[in-house]
This record gives structure tokens, C-alpha cells and sequence, in this order.
């Protein structure tokens, strides 16, 4: 196992990647290289059938070959039981250029540690691994080989915990209960976390671990958690820490159902108890936070003092919206200035402000926050210019880079890699290679070559992600690339919604990758739920299959067709349809105010309820705006009828 490309096979990635014509004898290199391709699928194929003799006879052919870590890891992690700590140690430092070693590592301690193979563990596992169940089988073998004072040290940490913990922990767990080593402290510190995670039965259980002197505390803890607003009957003596811990996460929880009542109980036991600044913070935030969520009228007055105390931009913007809610300008001006500096440099706040200011009559003031930020780009930026009558500020600089700069990047294994990766269509490991390739180049110089090098390749997604993470916001043509623009332009034209629309949808939505799947199993290009791909699949008159979302062509057809029905249902407006499109359409209908109480669309896209589809909503009016500037046919952000419609 030598894991490195040979000069032939690297020259014909060279000529593929490039197109760039090298010397005699191509043909024999691209046959080579077509050859290695071939004997690596079927190597594949032996090791998920597990016919290794058929594997062992193609291996030695492929030791040139980019992917050949890829084919050891597959073969060490099926066989991870007979995997000696010497040769897993090898593998991990031959392929550390790669994301394998920590995936490889993740499977050999599992299988070692179900083993009970102790030492063959801590041969490897070089330090305390980040995972939870390595954790425990970690300081399990820690505890094997007689280190008592790691293991219990272990072991308390991973005990006090608000959740219940992985059943290979239970062993660790028993031996450090059966040393004595628990404590009413520990004890304590575990039952406030389980209150805070709100795990009743968990409660419960350790509770029961407690001394007969920590018995009457946990009683109070669980009454009170049981109801919280009746807290005010249970005896907290001033003279007991105990009574401070209780009051403290009581309110928490109280406040998540009664804001108001949190309140007032609170500044009873503040006259009381004496409380540290953790707790006091604790309990002002939570009661703020719902406060503000439930928008709690009887706590208002409360409330600026207490944001003024927390300095938390998040629960202050939370307040700002609900003044925005009802139009609230001089609330706004009172307000803003509880924003941190660099809260109130965002353009969402600069916006705001200047839309005070002109409510109060200060034109003066407000022209000039906008003429500022109209010079940049952005959702913003771009409302701003519509009030001044102005062109959109786009700011496109193009990376200018030295051609020779990328040449170099084509030689890296790693790029090899992934240029086979998405050859044999492993398009999420390809991916993990390129997460691993920025983090170990991380000089904006070189993430810039790295961003240009993927848009020359045309792997679009990661062309994006280096872009983002070289900060070079200005290069438009890479953030912001057009693939698959021939399907777009088709079933744009089918539907009759324009096909930059369904371009920043998808850029919003995967950024351009055919694979992307989301936690709640949201896939492709668009995005498509399978639930709701079969429901218009069927309005068409076809039938799906969920792997028919990871095709572009059917991703589109179905993405744009959910679309069009979305801005059929809501007269054609794409605001109420874009939010539909990311949170559905029966929240939209819910969000929307009653004939009468409409508000204009900027405060209503502003007070979304759902912070993911409002910054939806605004990404994807943005981002077509900037894909009709790159096709040189510039619009406004809104058009007519969505400023008059009624929101």
C-alpha cells in the first residue's frame, strides 16, 4: 500500500481534467487509465460480496491507481476484527491526506471495543476519541489495563449528562458506581441537567442514586418540575445553594408556559435568595426569550432593561421584528441601539433604521443610510436602490489568477481522487475529499485557485464552497455559476416562470449538487420531498421513484412544475410561493394577515415567523436578481404587483 498516483495515471488525469494535449503515448495512458477503471469497479464489487480471493488477485493491479486507499479502507473496515493495531496504524498515516483515516478509525474501535480487545484499542487510539460510545469503550480499556484514576475520571464526565447514554457505557458506568466514587455533587449536577433536557424518567433514576440528606432537594426538584407554576408553595430556605439551583432551572421551565408568571415569581425570590450571575442570566434570558416568542404584553416594560443586561443580538432582533410586526417606528428607534456595533452594521439593520428614519420625517437622514447601502450587494442593498430609483450595485470582480497557479493543484492526490470519485459517481465522497483539500489549504490564495479549478471541472457545489471559503464574495461567476442551464430554460419555458427563478432556487437549495439530500430527506437539485414528488408527478400523469430525484432532468421537471403550482394557488406571487416552497403552503396561508391588517411586503417577508424561510425567501429574490445580471437581463428584486399586493 504506497497510495500515491503514478506519473502515467497523473498525466491522463492531467489531459482529462485539462484538456490539455500531452506528448505520445496518450493513447496508451487513456487505455491504462480506462483499464484501471474497470478492474476498480469490479474490485468493488468482490469486496461487497466479500470474495476476497477474487479482490486480492485485482488489488495488486491497482496500486497506482488514485483510489486505491479507498479500496484498502473497504477491505480493512469489512475486516476490521482481523485488522492487526500495526497495519491500522499504517493505513491511518499513509492515507492522512485524506478524510479516511478518521472514518476508518471510527469503524476499528468499534469492532475492537465490542471485542473487549483492550489493548488493541488503545494501540490505536492514540488520545480520547470525540465520540460518545468511543468514549466510554475508551476509558473501558483505560480501566482494563488498571488506570483507575482515567477511568472514573471518564466515567464521571460522561455520566453527568442531561440524556440517557449509550448501553456500552453501562459496564464503565457500574464499575465506577461499585468503587463508591458517586457523590451527592455529581449526583445533583446530573439530576439539573436531566431537568434542563427535560428527561423525566431519567430524573427519576438519578434521583434514587442521591444520599437519604439529598432526598428532600430532589423531591422539591421534581414536584417543581412537575409544575412549575406552583413553585411558590415549595419551601427554598436562603441559606442552601439547593434552594438557589431549584428556583433558578423552576423558572427556566415556567417560563416556557407562562412568561408572565416566570416573571413575577422571579423578582419575589430574587428578594430571597442570592443568586450567582450564571443563574441570574439564565433565568432573565429564558424569560426574555419567551417572552419575546409568545409576545407577552404585561412583560414589556421589563423588557428594555433586561435586553440591555443580556446584550443578546438574537433576542433583540426578535423584539425589532415584533415592533416591525406592528409598524412600531419609534419602538424600532428605541431599540436598535440595544444591537451590539456589529449587529447593527448588518444590512437588515441599516435597512430598518433608514425606514424609521424616513417614517419620522428625517428623508435627510434616511437618503443617506440608503445611498450607502445601495453600493453593496444583496437583498438589502437591492431594496435600498429600488428606494432611491437606482441601479443595483452588483460588484463583480472576477478572480484574476495566474493559470499556473492551477496547474500544480491538478498533481495533488487528493484533486485525483476526487476527479475518479466523481467518475465512478461517489459524488458525497468526493465531496469529503474537497472539504478535507480546503481545510489543509487554508490561504485565501489557494482556496481561490481551488474555487477556479472546481468551476473549470465543473464541480459546481465545491466551486461554491471554496469561493465562500476564500471570502472572495465578488467573483460572481463562481459563486454564482449557471450549469445544467439548457433544462432550466426548458422546463422554465414549459412552466412559464423564468428560468433564473428555478436556477436560484436550486442554487439556494443543493447549490447546484444532483446528490444533495436534506436531514428530512429533501433530494436533489430542487430539493423535491419524494412525498410531494410523487403528488406531482401523479398531477402530470407519471409515476416516481425516489432515486428519479437525484436525476437532473426529473428533478427539474418536477421542482418546476411544484413551483408553478405554488404561484398558481398564490396568484403569482413568488413571495407567498417561495416561502410556500420552503416551509408549505399551508403555513404561508396561516402567516398571512386578515383583509385589513395587510402590511407592505417588505415588513411581511421581514416577520416570517420561520428565520430558515424568511432568509429563504429573501436568498432566492437575491439570487435571481444576480443570475438575470450574469445573462445580462437585469429585473428588480419585486415586481409591481408584489409591492401592491396585500401581505
Amino acid at each position: 500500500m504506497r497510495y500515491r498516483a503514478s506519473v502515467v495515471v497523473a498525466g491522463v488525469l492531467l489531459q482529462l481534467l485539462t484538456g490539455a494535449m500531452v506528448a505520445a503515448p496518450a493513447a496508451a495512458t487513456a487505455e491504462s487509465l480506462s483499464t484501471a477503471r474497470h478492474q476498480y469497479g469490479d474490485a468493488m464489487k468482490a469486496i461487497d460480496k466479500g470474495r476476497w480471493t477474487e479482490y486480492e488477485q485485482l488489488r495488486p493491479g491497482l496500486e497506482e491507481y488514485p483510489l486505491s486507499i479507498y479500496l484498502d479502507y473497504f477491505q480493512l473496515s469489512r475486516q476490521a476484527r482481523q485488522v492487526r493495531p500495526a497495519d491500522a496504524r499504517r493505513f491511518i498515516r499513509l492515507s492522512e491526506d485524506s478524510p479516511l483515516p478518521n472514518r476508518f478509525l471510527s469503524v476499528y474501535l468499534r469492532q475492537a471495543g465490542k471485542d473487549r480487545r483492550w489493548n488493541d484499542f488503545l494501540a490505536v487510539a492514540e488520545k480520547e476519541p470525540n465520540n460518545v460510545e468511543l468514549k466510554c469503550y475508551y476509558f473501558r480499556a483505560k480501566l482494563a489495563q488498571g488506570d483507575r484514576l482515567a477511568a472514573w475520571e471518564g466515567a464521571e464526565r460522561l455520566w453527568v449528562h442531561g440524556s440517557s447514554r449509550p448501553k456500552v457505557c453501562d459496564p464503565l458506568f457500574d464499575a465506577w458506581l461499585k468503587s463508591g466514587e458517586l457523590s451527592d455533587d455529581v449526583v445533583w449536577a446530573r439530576l439539573l441537567k436531566a431537568f434542563d433536557a427535560r428527561e423525566t424518567s431519567l430524573m427519576q433514576y438519578v434521583a434514587r442514586k442521591g444520599s437519604d440528606e439529598l432526598r428532600p432537594w430532589s423531591d422539591r426538584l421534581l414536584a417543581i418540575y412537575r409544575k412549575p407554576d406552583k413553585m411558590r408553595g415549595q419551601s427554598l430556605p436562603g441559606d442552601s445553594t439547593y434552594s438557589q439551583d431549584i428556583a433558578s432551572h423552576g423558572l427556566v421551565r415556567l417560563a416556557r408556559y407562562s412568561p408572565e408568571l416566570a416573571l413575577q415569581y422571579w423578582r419575589d425570590y430574587q428578594a430571597e435568595l442570592s443568586f450567582n450571575a450564571e443563574q441570574v442570566r439564565n433565568v432573565e434570558y429564558a424569560i426574555a426569550r419567551h417572552s419575546l416568542l409568545s409576545e407577552t404584553e404585561a412583560n414589556i416594560p421589563w423588557l428594555p432593561d433586561a435586553l440591555g443586561r443580556l446584550q443578546d443580538d438574537k433576542l433583540v432582533e426578535i423584539r425589532l421584528r415584533w415592533l416591525l410586526a406592528g409598524q412600531d417606528w419609534p419602538g424600532i428607534e428605541q431599540t436598535l441601539p440595544l444591537l451590539s456595533d456589529q449587529g447593527r452594521e448588518e444590512g437588515v439593520w441599516r435597512y430598518w433604521e433608514a425606514i424609521a428614519l424616513e417614517q419620522r420625517g428625517d428623508t435627510g437622514g434616511a437618503r443617506a443610510l440608503f445611498e450607502v447601502l445601495a453600493t453593496e450587494r444583496g437583498y438589502y442593498s437591492f431594496l435600498a436602490a429600488d428606494r432611491l430609483d437606482q441601479p443595483y450595485a452588483f460588484n463583480h470582480q472576477p478572480l484574476v489568477l495566474d493559470s499556473a497557479g492551477t496547474a500544480p493543484l491538478l498533481q495533488l492526490p487528493a484533486v485525483q481522487r476526487i476527479g475518479e470519485l466523481h467518475f465512478h459517481d461517489e459524488a458525497n465522497l468526493a465531496h469529503s475529499e474537497w472539504f478535507k483539500v480546503l481545510s489543509d489549504n487554508d490561504e485565501p490564495q489557494q482556496q481561490q485557485q481551488l474555487a477556479r479549478l472546481a468551476y473549470q471541472q465543473g464541480w459546481h457545489r465545491m466551486a461554491i464552497d471554496a469561493a465562500n471559503r476564500a471570502r472572495a464574495w465578488d467573483a460572481l461567476d463562481l459563486r454564482f455559476p449557471t450549469p445544467y442551464q439548457d433544462t432550466f430554460e426548458h422546463y422554465g419555458g414549459v412552466r412559464q416562470v423564468p428560468s433564473t427563478e428555478l436556477m436560484a432556487i436550486a442554487r439556494r437549495e443543493s447549490a447546484f449538487f444532483p446528490a444533495a439530500r436534506s436531514p428530512v430527506g429533501a433530494r436533489g437539485l430542487m430539493q423535491v420531498m419524494p412525498a410531494t414528488g410523487k403528488q406531482v408527478a401523479s398531477s402530470l400523469g407519471t409515476s416516481l421513484r425516489s432515486a428519479d430525484l437525484y436525476d437532473v432532468d426529473r428533478n427539474v421537471l418536477l421542482g418546476s412544475a411544484y413551483y408553478r403550482q405554488l404561484l398558481d394557488r398564490f396568484d403569482g406571487n413568488r413571495v407567498f410561493a417561495l416561502a410556500a416552497y420552503n416551509a408549505g403552503p399551508h403555513r404561508v396561508d396561516r402567516w398571512r394577515n386578515k383583509p385589513g391588517q395587510e402590511v407592505p411586503v417588505e415588513v411581511w417577508v421581514e416577520t416570517i415567523p420561520y428565520r430558515e424561510t424568511r432568509n429563504y425567501v429573501q436568498a432566492v429574490l437575491s439570487y435571481n436578481v444576480v443570475f438575470q445580471y450574469l445573462m445580462g437581463d437585469t429585473r428588480s428584486l419585486l415586481t409591481p404587483a408584489e409591492r401592491k399586493a396585500g401581505y
